[in-house]
């Protein structure tokens, strides 16, 4: 949230909540579907797609910029995702933004 308000004070505006959320899902389920487990062992997976841009070439620099943080400082809003994914898909459905965004 500091991070929106200080770029937006620099003028710009930064992703929507709802494509920061999609990504999000997107990253979390492609993890999930290489290694289906709970966090933290899905943070463990999770860093080694990003940190070798497994997911569409996305990086933790370009995750970060879209909302997804992996930093230490980033963990709480990034467990509260990936828990909430891994909940949607063991009852089979597709997580839905609006949850997620509730969620994080």
């Amino acid at each position: 949230m500091m991070m929106r308000q200080a770029d937006k004070a620099k003028g710009k505006e930064g992703v929507p909540e709802d494509q920061i959320a999609q990504v999000a899902i997107d990253f979390i389920s492609f993890c999930l579907s290489r290694r289906a487990v709970d966090w933290p062992f899905l943070y463990d997976e999770m860093c080694y797609v990003a940190s070798n841009k497994l997911y569409r070439g996305l990086g933790y620099e370009e995750l970060r910029e879209v909302g997804l943080d992996l930093s230490l400082s980033g963990l709480v809003k990034t467990s509260r995702i990936a828990n909430e994914v891994v909940r949607q898909v063991r009852i089979g459905r597709r997580p839905l933004r609006e949850g997620l965004l509730a969620a994080s």
